[in-house]
Protein backbone atom coordinates (compact mmCIF):
# COMPACT_ATOMS: atom_id res chain seq x y z
CA UNK A 1 0.00 0.00 0.00
CA UNK A 2 1.60 3.12 -1.26
CA UNK A 3 0.68 6.75 -1.23
CA UNK A 4 0.43 9.35 1.59
CA UNK A 5 -0.54 8.29 5.25
CA UNK A 6 -4.30 10.13 5.87
CA UNK A 7 -4.10 11.54 9.39
CA UNK A 8 -7.16 12.97 10.85
CA UNK A 9 -6.18 16.00 13.68
CA UNK A 10 -8.54 16.43 17.02
CA UNK A 11 -8.01 19.55 18.99
CA UNK A 12 -10.41 21.98 20.55
CA UNK A 13 -7.98 24.77 19.98
CA UNK A 14 -8.04 26.29 16.97
CA UNK A 15 -4.22 27.74 16.81
CA UNK A 16 -3.47 24.47 17.86
CA UNK A 17 -4.84 22.26 14.82
CA UNK A 18 -3.58 25.80 12.81
CA UNK A 19 -0.18 24.94 14.09
CA UNK A 20 0.17 21.38 13.72
CA UNK A 21 -0.94 21.80 9.87
CA UNK A 22 1.35 24.12 9.38
CA UNK A 23 4.35 23.14 11.24
CA UNK A 24 5.57 20.70 8.82
CA UNK A 25 5.62 19.78 5.07
CA UNK A 26 2.90 16.66 5.34
CA UNK A 27 2.40 15.94 1.91
CA UNK A 28 6.62 15.97 0.97
CA UNK A 29 6.80 13.66 4.74
CA UNK A 30 4.59 11.34 3.01
CA UNK A 31 1.62 11.99 5.26
CA UNK A 32 -2.07 14.25 4.20
CA UNK A 33 -4.40 15.78 6.56
CA UNK A 34 -7.68 14.79 5.39
CA UNK A 35 -9.55 16.65 8.34
CA UNK A 36 -9.83 18.13 11.69
CA UNK A 37 -12.45 17.64 14.69
CA UNK A 38 -12.58 19.47 17.70
CA UNK A 39 -13.87 16.60 19.94
CA UNK A 40 -14.05 12.99 20.31
CA UNK A 41 -17.30 12.94 19.45
CA UNK A 42 -17.38 15.03 15.91
CA UNK A 43 -13.80 12.72 15.47
CA UNK A 44 -15.79 9.31 15.86
CA UNK A 45 -17.90 10.16 13.19
CA UNK A 46 -15.17 11.97 10.77
CA UNK A 47 -13.45 8.79 11.62
CA UNK A 48 -15.92 6.14 9.49
CA UNK A 49 -16.26 8.86 6.73
CA UNK A 50 -12.59 9.64 6.12
CA UNK A 51 -10.47 6.20 6.82
CA UNK A 52 -8.02 7.88 8.37
CA UNK A 53 -4.56 5.75 9.24
CA UNK A 54 -3.77 7.90 11.98
CA UNK A 55 -5.62 9.61 14.61
CA UNK A 56 -3.55 12.54 16.36
CA UNK A 57 -5.68 13.76 19.06
CA UNK A 58 -5.45 15.98 22.14
CA UNK A 59 -6.32 14.16 25.79
CA UNK A 60 -8.56 17.24 27.45
CA UNK A 61 -11.47 18.24 25.09
CA UNK A 62 -15.04 18.81 25.39
CA UNK A 63 -18.01 16.47 24.94
CA UNK A 64 -15.65 13.33 24.42
CA UNK A 65 -12.08 13.49 25.49
CA UNK A 66 -8.93 12.12 24.12
CA UNK A 67 -8.84 9.02 26.53
CA UNK A 68 -12.50 7.66 25.66
CA UNK A 69 -11.58 8.45 21.92
CA UNK A 70 -8.26 6.15 22.35
CA UNK A 71 -10.54 3.64 24.02
CA UNK A 72 -13.86 3.92 21.50
CA UNK A 73 -11.33 3.64 18.57
CA UNK A 74 -9.65 0.61 20.14
CA UNK A 75 -13.44 -0.81 20.58
CA UNK A 76 -13.97 -0.33 16.72
CA UNK A 77 -10.65 0.06 14.61
CA UNK A 78 -7.95 -1.25 16.72
CA UNK A 79 -5.70 -0.65 13.28
CA UNK A 80 -5.72 3.04 13.52
CA UNK A 81 -2.37 4.09 15.73
CA UNK A 82 -3.23 6.93 17.95
CA UNK A 83 -0.78 9.62 18.95
CA UNK A 84 -1.79 11.48 21.80
CA UNK A 85 -1.11 15.59 22.50
CA UNK A 86 -1.17 17.08 25.53
CA UNK A 87 -0.46 20.27 28.06
CA UNK A 88 -0.56 17.77 30.91
CA UNK A 89 2.74 15.54 31.61
CA UNK A 90 0.48 14.41 34.88
CA UNK A 91 1.74 10.51 34.88
CA UNK A 92 -2.30 9.64 35.43
CA UNK A 93 -2.61 10.87 32.00
CA UNK A 94 0.36 9.12 30.50
CA UNK A 95 -0.68 5.93 31.92
CA UNK A 96 -4.49 6.20 30.51
CA UNK A 97 -3.42 7.10 27.27
CA UNK A 98 -1.06 4.00 26.67
CA UNK A 99 -3.40 1.83 28.70
CA UNK A 100 -6.08 3.14 26.00
CA UNK A 101 -3.63 1.58 23.07
CA UNK A 102 -1.61 4.90 22.32
CA UNK A 103 1.66 4.75 19.85
CA UNK A 104 3.38 7.57 21.25
CA UNK A 105 2.86 10.66 23.72
CA UNK A 106 3.73 14.32 22.96
CA UNK A 107 3.72 16.49 25.39
CA UNK A 108 2.80 20.01 23.55
CA UNK A 109 5.68 22.43 25.24
CA UNK A 110 7.99 20.00 23.44
CA UNK A 111 6.41 20.04 20.59
CA UNK A 112 8.69 20.47 17.59
CA UNK A 113 8.42 19.80 13.70
CA UNK A 114 11.39 16.71 14.50
CA UNK A 115 9.33 14.99 17.36
CA UNK A 116 6.14 15.12 15.84
CA UNK A 117 7.38 14.08 12.88
CA UNK A 118 9.32 11.56 14.31
CA UNK A 119 6.16 9.90 16.48
CA UNK A 120 4.35 10.21 13.22
CA UNK A 121 6.57 8.06 11.27
CA UNK A 122 6.39 5.90 14.17
CA UNK A 123 3.23 5.48 14.01
CA UNK A 124 3.29 4.76 10.39
CA UNK A 125 5.20 1.86 10.42
CA UNK A 126 2.90 -0.10 12.33
CA UNK A 127 0.74 0.27 9.76
CA UNK A 128 0.86 -3.49 7.46
CA UNK A 129 1.31 -2.70 3.85
CA UNK A 130 1.67 1.02 4.27
CA UNK A 131 4.99 2.61 2.86
CA UNK A 132 5.27 6.24 3.33
CA UNK A 133 5.72 8.21 -0.64
CA UNK A 134 6.44 11.57 -0.30
CA UNK A 135 5.27 14.43 -2.50
CA UNK A 136 6.38 17.18 -3.74
CA UNK A 137 3.72 18.67 -5.66
CA UNK A 138 2.41 20.93 -2.47
CA UNK A 139 -0.88 21.99 -2.03
CA UNK A 140 -0.68 25.94 -2.98
CA UNK A 141 -4.01 26.81 -0.66
CA UNK A 142 -1.68 25.12 2.36
CA UNK A 143 0.97 27.64 1.16
CA UNK A 144 -1.25 30.86 1.12
CA UNK A 145 -2.40 29.83 4.21
CA UNK A 146 1.39 29.62 5.74
CA UNK A 147 1.76 32.99 4.37
CA UNK A 148 -1.32 34.67 5.77
CA UNK A 149 -0.71 33.03 9.12
CA UNK A 150 2.77 33.67 9.56
CA UNK A 151 4.13 30.10 8.79
CA UNK A 152 5.85 30.61 5.23
CA UNK A 153 9.06 29.50 5.34
CA UNK A 154 11.78 30.46 2.63
CA UNK A 155 10.54 26.95 0.53
CA UNK A 156 6.91 27.83 0.73
CA UNK A 157 7.88 31.77 -0.77
CA UNK A 158 9.48 29.88 -3.74
CA UNK A 159 6.67 27.74 -4.07
CA UNK A 160 4.33 30.74 -4.69
CA UNK A 161 6.75 32.74 -6.26
CA UNK A 162 7.26 29.66 -8.73
CA UNK A 163 3.14 29.36 -9.17
CA UNK A 164 2.25 32.90 -9.63
CA UNK A 165 3.61 34.21 -13.09
CA UNK A 166 1.35 37.55 -13.44
CA UNK A 167 2.33 41.11 -11.63
CA UNK A 168 -0.75 41.62 -10.37
CA UNK A 169 -2.89 40.23 -7.61
CA UNK A 170 -6.06 40.55 -5.67
CA UNK A 171 -7.61 39.38 -2.41
CA UNK A 172 -11.37 38.23 -2.95
CA UNK A 173 -13.83 36.80 -0.42
CA UNK A 174 -16.43 36.59 2.48
CA UNK A 175 -16.76 35.80 5.54
CA UNK A 176 -19.02 32.69 6.42
CA UNK A 177 -19.30 32.75 10.03
CA UNK A 178 -20.63 36.38 9.83
CA UNK A 179 -23.25 35.41 7.04
CA UNK A 180 -24.12 32.39 8.08
CA UNK A 181 -23.68 31.93 11.41
CA UNK A 182 -23.77 28.19 12.84
CA UNK A 183 -25.39 27.23 9.53
CA UNK A 184 -22.57 24.80 8.16
CA UNK A 185 -24.92 23.94 4.95
CA UNK A 186 -24.93 27.23 4.06
CA UNK A 187 -21.06 27.87 4.45
CA UNK A 188 -20.64 24.67 2.23
CA UNK A 189 -23.35 25.72 -0.42
CA UNK A 190 -21.20 29.06 -0.57
CA UNK A 191 -18.11 27.34 -1.17
CA UNK A 192 -19.57 25.36 -3.77
CA UNK A 193 -21.25 28.34 -5.84
CA UNK A 194 -17.88 30.22 -5.31
CA UNK A 195 -15.81 27.31 -7.11
CA UNK A 196 -18.85 27.01 -9.78
CA UNK A 197 -18.53 30.73 -10.21
CA UNK A 198 -15.08 31.26 -10.69
CA UNK A 199 -15.03 28.56 -13.09
CA UNK A 200 -17.52 29.69 -15.60
CA UNK A 201 -16.32 33.42 -15.03
CA UNK A 202 -13.43 33.50 -14.29
CA UNK A 203 -11.49 30.86 -16.27
CA UNK A 204 -8.76 33.07 -17.85
CA UNK A 205 -7.04 33.72 -14.62
CA UNK A 206 -5.17 32.29 -12.09
CA UNK A 207 -7.17 31.64 -8.99
CA UNK A 208 -6.63 29.96 -5.68
CA UNK A 209 -9.45 28.98 -3.17
CA UNK A 210 -8.95 28.22 0.84
CA UNK A 211 -10.72 29.41 3.68
CA UNK A 212 -8.83 31.12 6.35
CA UNK A 213 -9.22 31.07 10.31
CA UNK A 214 -12.35 28.97 9.49
CA UNK A 215 -14.06 31.74 8.48
CA UNK A 216 -12.94 33.62 5.61
CA UNK A 217 -13.99 31.62 2.36
CA UNK A 218 -10.67 33.61 0.36
CA UNK A 219 -9.85 33.23 -3.60
CA UNK A 220 -6.41 34.67 -4.39
CA UNK A 221 -6.28 35.95 -8.03
CA UNK A 222 -3.17 36.71 -10.66
CA UNK A 223 -3.73 38.43 -13.27
CA UNK A 224 -1.65 40.91 -15.41
CA UNK A 225 -2.93 44.15 -14.10
CA UNK A 226 -3.49 45.33 -17.60
CA UNK A 227 -6.44 42.99 -16.91
CA UNK A 228 -7.65 44.62 -13.98
CA UNK A 229 -11.39 46.33 -15.46
CA UNK A 230 -11.61 42.88 -16.63
CA UNK A 231 -11.00 41.04 -13.95
CA UNK A 232 -13.27 43.14 -11.59
CA UNK A 233 -15.65 42.78 -14.01
CA UNK A 234 -15.96 38.81 -14.12
CA UNK A 235 -15.23 39.14 -10.26
CA UNK A 236 -18.94 41.27 -10.53
CA UNK A 237 -20.16 38.80 -12.36
CA UNK A 238 -19.67 35.80 -10.50
CA UNK A 239 -21.11 37.49 -7.06
CA UNK A 240 -24.46 37.90 -8.74
CA UNK A 241 -24.70 34.98 -10.12
CA UNK A 242 -24.48 33.16 -6.42
CA UNK A 243 -26.26 36.22 -5.24
CA UNK A 244 -29.14 34.47 -7.37
CA UNK A 245 -29.14 31.02 -5.28
CA UNK A 246 -27.87 32.82 -1.98
CA UNK A 247 -28.94 36.43 -1.13
CA UNK A 248 -26.99 36.85 1.96
CA UNK A 249 -24.04 36.99 -0.55
CA UNK A 250 -21.30 39.57 0.22
CA UNK A 251 -17.99 39.72 -1.68
CA UNK A 252 -15.08 42.21 -0.97
CA UNK A 253 -12.17 43.02 -3.37
CA UNK A 254 -8.80 43.77 -1.47
CA UNK A 255 -6.64 46.57 -3.41
CA UNK A 256 -4.30 45.41 -6.13
CA UNK A 257 -0.69 44.64 -5.33
CA UNK A 258 2.00 43.34 -7.13
CA UNK A 259 4.51 42.16 -4.65
CA UNK A 260 3.17 38.94 -3.19
CA UNK A 261 5.19 39.28 -0.02
CA UNK A 262 2.49 42.23 1.13
CA UNK A 263 -0.61 39.72 0.81
CA UNK A 264 -0.69 38.95 4.40
CA UNK A 265 -0.44 42.64 4.98
CA UNK A 266 -3.06 43.21 2.72
CA UNK A 267 -5.03 40.99 4.00
CA UNK A 268 -5.06 41.63 7.70
CA UNK A 269 -5.22 45.02 7.06
CA UNK A 270 -7.32 47.18 4.31
CA UNK A 271 -9.46 43.54 3.28
CA UNK A 272 -10.62 42.84 6.33
CA UNK A 273 -11.42 46.34 7.53
CA UNK A 274 -13.44 46.36 4.49
CA UNK A 275 -15.10 42.96 4.95
CA UNK A 276 -16.66 44.47 7.95
CA UNK A 277 -17.94 46.98 6.25
CA UNK A 278 -20.50 44.73 5.08
CA UNK A 279 -23.03 45.74 7.93
CA UNK A 280 -23.81 49.19 6.45
CA UNK A 281 -24.00 47.89 2.91
CA UNK A 282 -27.05 46.21 2.51
CA UNK A 283 -28.38 44.70 -0.78
CA UNK A 284 -24.78 44.98 -2.72
CA UNK A 285 -23.08 41.21 -3.33
CA UNK A 286 -19.80 42.64 -4.61
CA UNK A 287 -17.40 45.58 -3.65
CA UNK A 288 -14.08 46.55 -4.75
CA UNK A 289 -11.89 48.19 -2.33
CA UNK A 290 -12.62 51.73 -4.15
CA UNK A 291 -16.12 51.42 -3.70
CA UNK A 292 -16.20 51.76 0.09
CA UNK A 293 -17.02 55.34 1.38
CA UNK A 294 -13.98 55.48 3.78
CA UNK A 295 -15.40 55.73 7.22
CA UNK A 296 -15.96 59.25 8.95
CA UNK A 297 -13.81 58.72 12.19
CA UNK A 298 -15.29 60.28 14.70
CA UNK A 299 -15.07 61.33 18.76
CA UNK A 300 -15.48 58.13 20.89
CA UNK A 301 -18.46 57.94 23.25
CA UNK A 302 -18.54 59.74 26.21
CA UNK A 303 -18.68 57.01 28.78
CA UNK A 304 -17.87 58.96 31.71
CA UNK A 305 -20.76 61.81 31.07
CA UNK A 306 -22.85 58.75 30.24
CA UNK A 307 -21.81 56.99 33.83
CA UNK A 308 -22.27 60.71 35.72
CA UNK A 309 -25.94 61.37 34.43
CA UNK A 310 -26.86 58.01 35.27
CA UNK A 311 -25.26 57.85 39.02
CA UNK A 312 -27.01 61.38 39.31
CA UNK A 313 -30.59 59.36 38.10
CA UNK A 314 -30.84 61.76 34.90
CA UNK A 315 -31.80 59.05 32.56
CA UNK A 316 -33.44 60.97 30.07
CA UNK A 317 -30.37 62.89 29.63
CA UNK A 318 -28.23 59.50 29.50
CA UNK A 319 -30.60 58.12 26.96
CA UNK A 320 -30.38 61.60 24.77
CA UNK A 321 -26.29 60.97 25.28
CA UNK A 322 -26.49 57.56 24.27
CA UNK A 323 -29.03 58.48 21.02
CA UNK A 324 -27.11 61.26 19.94
CA UNK A 325 -23.98 59.34 19.20
CA UNK A 326 -25.47 56.09 17.89
CA UNK A 327 -27.58 58.69 15.40
CA UNK A 328 -23.88 60.45 14.38
CA UNK A 329 -21.76 56.82 14.31
CA UNK A 330 -24.55 55.13 12.44
CA UNK A 331 -24.13 58.10 9.94
CA UNK A 332 -20.61 58.26 9.43
CA UNK A 333 -19.84 54.00 8.94
CA UNK A 334 -17.80 54.20 11.83
CA UNK A 335 -16.93 52.00 14.35
CA UNK A 336 -17.98 48.17 12.81
CA UNK A 337 -20.48 46.26 13.87
CA UNK A 338 -19.48 44.18 16.76
CA UNK A 339 -17.65 47.35 18.54
CA UNK A 340 -21.48 49.35 17.70
CA UNK A 341 -22.82 46.52 18.95
CA UNK A 342 -20.71 45.84 22.46
CA UNK A 343 -20.96 49.51 23.12
CA UNK A 344 -24.95 49.79 23.05
CA UNK A 345 -25.43 46.79 24.92
CA UNK A 346 -23.38 47.49 27.37
CA UNK A 347 -24.41 50.87 27.74
CA UNK A 348 -28.31 49.56 28.25
CA UNK A 349 -27.13 46.83 31.18
CA UNK A 350 -25.46 49.75 32.53
CA UNK A 351 -28.68 51.30 32.53
CA UNK A 352 -30.66 48.36 33.61
CA UNK A 353 -28.40 48.18 36.53
CA UNK A 354 -29.47 51.85 37.76
CA UNK A 355 -33.38 50.73 36.82
CA UNK A 356 -32.46 47.93 39.49
CA UNK A 357 -30.66 49.53 42.14
CA UNK A 358 -33.75 51.77 42.13
CA UNK A 359 -36.25 48.59 43.21
CA UNK A 360 -37.88 48.19 39.85
CA UNK A 361 -39.05 44.26 39.70
CA UNK A 362 -41.17 45.19 36.96
CA UNK A 363 -41.87 42.71 34.16
CA UNK A 364 -41.01 45.39 31.17
CA UNK A 365 -37.22 44.99 32.97
CA UNK A 366 -36.97 41.67 32.40
CA UNK A 367 -37.95 41.77 28.84
CA UNK A 368 -35.63 44.26 27.92
CA UNK A 369 -32.90 42.29 30.20
CA UNK A 370 -33.57 39.56 27.89
CA UNK A 371 -34.02 41.43 24.33
CA UNK A 372 -31.55 43.49 24.54
CA UNK A 373 -28.66 41.04 23.57
CA UNK A 374 -31.18 38.95 21.39
CA UNK A 375 -32.58 41.61 19.33
CA UNK A 376 -29.38 43.80 18.91
CA UNK A 377 -26.96 40.73 18.07
CA UNK A 378 -30.05 39.33 15.47
CA UNK A 379 -29.53 42.18 13.77
CA UNK A 380 -27.54 41.95 10.04
CA UNK A 381 -27.36 45.66 8.60
CA UNK A 382 -27.39 48.66 10.01
CA UNK A 383 -30.82 49.70 8.87
CA UNK A 384 -32.25 46.73 11.05
CA UNK A 385 -29.96 47.64 13.80
CA UNK A 386 -31.13 51.45 13.70
CA UNK A 387 -34.90 50.05 13.93
CA UNK A 388 -34.32 48.08 17.03
CA UNK A 389 -32.23 50.63 18.81
CA UNK A 390 -35.26 53.01 18.09
CA UNK A 391 -37.64 50.52 19.75
CA UNK A 392 -36.07 49.38 23.08
CA UNK A 393 -34.93 52.97 23.41
CA UNK A 394 -38.81 54.28 23.45
CA UNK A 395 -39.11 51.48 26.31
CA UNK A 396 -36.49 52.45 28.33
CA UNK A 397 -37.84 55.77 28.38
CA UNK A 398 -41.52 54.13 29.19
CA UNK A 399 -40.19 52.90 31.95
CA UNK A 400 -38.19 55.49 33.18
CA UNK A 401 -41.90 57.76 32.74
CA UNK A 402 -43.74 55.03 34.39
CA UNK A 403 -41.63 54.78 37.40
CA UNK A 404 -40.96 58.28 37.80
CA UNK A 405 -36.98 57.38 38.09
CA UNK A 406 -35.33 60.89 38.57
CA UNK A 407 -33.00 62.98 40.55
CA UNK A 408 -35.98 65.39 41.64
CA UNK A 409 -37.09 62.45 45.05
CA UNK A 410 -40.66 62.61 43.39
CA UNK A 411 -40.51 58.69 43.99
CA UNK A 412 -40.13 59.54 47.87
CA UNK A 413 -42.48 62.24 47.52
CA UNK A 414 -45.74 60.19 46.34
CA UNK A 415 -44.62 57.47 48.82
CA UNK A 416 -45.01 59.71 52.21
CA UNK A 417 -47.84 61.06 50.88
CA UNK A 418 -49.20 57.78 49.94
CA UNK A 419 -48.49 56.59 53.44
CA UNK A 420 -50.25 59.54 55.29
CA UNK A 421 -53.55 59.08 53.02
CA UNK A 422 -53.62 55.43 53.95
CA UNK A 423 -52.01 54.99 56.99
CA UNK A 424 -55.63 53.40 58.93
CA UNK A 425 -55.06 50.55 56.53
CA UNK A 426 -53.39 47.37 57.57
CA UNK A 427 -50.15 48.52 55.61
CA UNK A 428 -47.32 46.74 55.43
CA UNK A 429 -43.74 47.00 53.62
CA UNK A 430 -44.78 44.29 51.09
CA UNK A 431 -47.98 45.96 50.02
CA UNK A 432 -46.23 49.55 49.66
CA UNK A 433 -43.48 47.47 47.67
CA UNK A 434 -46.17 46.32 45.52
CA UNK A 435 -47.57 49.68 45.04
CA UNK A 436 -44.76 51.36 44.00
CA UNK A 437 -43.26 48.48 41.76
CA UNK A 438 -39.85 48.32 44.59
CA UNK A 439 -38.87 44.80 45.70
CA UNK A 440 -39.39 44.32 49.56
CA UNK A 441 -35.57 44.38 50.21
CA UNK A 442 -34.40 47.31 48.43
CA UNK A 443 -37.64 49.41 49.45
CA UNK A 444 -36.93 49.24 53.70
CA UNK A 445 -33.08 50.32 52.19
CA UNK A 446 -34.32 53.02 49.88
CA UNK A 447 -36.60 54.03 52.68
CA UNK A 448 -34.37 54.59 54.98
CA UNK A 449 -31.41 56.09 52.61
CA UNK A 450 -33.93 58.85 51.27
CA UNK A 451 -35.49 59.50 54.41
CA UNK A 452 -34.39 60.59 57.90
CA UNK A 453 -35.95 56.95 59.61
CA UNK A 454 -37.08 53.75 58.56
CA UNK A 455 -40.38 52.59 56.89
CA UNK A 456 -42.09 50.90 60.47
CA UNK A 457 -40.58 54.17 62.40
CA UNK A 458 -42.28 56.44 60.39
CA UNK A 459 -45.51 54.43 59.94
CA UNK A 460 -45.96 54.41 63.42
CA UNK A 461 -44.50 58.00 63.86
CA UNK A 462 -47.86 59.36 61.97
CA UNK A 463 -50.56 56.61 63.11
CA UNK A 464 -49.55 57.98 66.90
CA UNK A 465 -49.64 61.83 65.30
CA UNK A 466 -53.23 61.25 64.09
CA UNK A 467 -54.36 58.69 67.24
CA UNK A 468 -53.33 61.61 69.61
CA UNK A 469 -55.55 63.93 67.68
CA UNK A 470 -58.34 61.75 67.57
CA UNK A 471 -57.66 61.28 71.59
CA UNK A 472 -57.99 64.91 71.94
CA UNK A 473 -61.22 65.10 69.98
CA UNK A 474 -62.34 62.73 73.13
CA UNK A 475 -65.05 61.49 70.44
CA UNK A 476 -63.96 58.11 70.30
CA UNK A 477 -62.50 55.62 72.81
CA UNK A 478 -59.48 54.09 73.37
CA UNK A 479 -59.93 50.95 71.30
CA UNK A 480 -61.98 52.66 67.99
CA UNK A 481 -58.66 54.95 68.00
CA UNK A 482 -56.31 52.26 67.92
CA UNK A 483 -58.71 50.85 64.87
CA UNK A 484 -59.22 54.16 63.51
CA UNK A 485 -55.06 54.70 62.84
CA UNK A 486 -54.54 51.24 61.49
CA UNK A 487 -53.66 49.03 64.62
CA UNK A 488 -55.45 45.74 65.52
CA UNK A 489 -53.75 44.66 68.92
CA UNK A 490 -54.71 47.33 71.31
CA UNK A 491 -51.91 46.35 74.03
CA UNK A 492 -49.26 47.04 71.15
CA UNK A 493 -50.96 50.40 70.10
CA UNK A 494 -50.19 51.09 73.95
CA UNK A 495 -46.63 50.32 74.02
CA UNK A 496 -45.69 52.05 70.62
CA UNK A 497 -48.18 54.95 72.13
CA UNK A 498 -46.13 55.66 74.96
CA UNK A 499 -42.04 54.87 72.96
CA UNK A 500 -43.73 58.37 71.20
CA UNK A 501 -45.24 59.86 73.60
CA UNK A 502 -44.45 59.02 77.00
CA UNK A 503 -47.75 57.92 78.64
CA UNK A 504 -50.60 56.07 77.39
CA UNK A 505 -53.19 56.99 75.26
CA UNK A 506 -55.92 57.09 78.69
CA UNK A 507 -52.94 59.13 80.04
CA UNK A 508 -52.76 61.40 77.40
CA UNK A 509 -56.55 61.67 77.35
CA UNK A 510 -56.79 62.96 80.82
CA UNK A 511 -54.17 65.26 80.25
CA UNK A 512 -55.66 66.85 77.37
CA UNK A 513 -59.08 66.88 79.53
CA UNK A 514 -57.59 68.57 82.35
CA UNK A 515 -55.82 71.20 79.92
CA UNK A 516 -59.11 72.10 78.48
CA UNK A 517 -61.24 72.54 81.54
Amino acid sequence: MDGLCKVLIVEDEYITRQGIRNMIDWNAAGFEIVGEACNGKDALAMVEKLRPHIVLTDVVMPVVDGIELEKALRAKHPEIPVVVLSSYSDFDYVRDSFQSGASDYILKPTLSPDNLLKSMKQAASRIPGLTLRGRRNRSLAGAVEKLLTGFAGEGTRKQLAGAFREDGFLLVGTDLSRLFGRDAEAAERQKALLARAAEQELSGFSCEHLVVNESVLLLVVNFRLSEKESLCGALRRAAEKIAEQEPRTFYVASPVFSDISRMKEIYGGPFLRNLDQFFYYKNRHFMAAEEFRKPERQARFNLLEYTRLLDALQVEKALDLLEGYMRRALSARWPGEMELKTLVQDAWYQLLSVLEDQGLNADSLSYLKRECLLKLYSCSYADEFARVFSVLQADFRTIVGKYKVGGNGGTMRDILRYIDGHYGEPLTLTSLARRFNFNYSYLSAYFRSHHSEGFSEYLNRERIRHAMELLRQGTLSVSEVCGAVGYTDQSYFARVFKKETGSTPRDYRRSCRKAEG
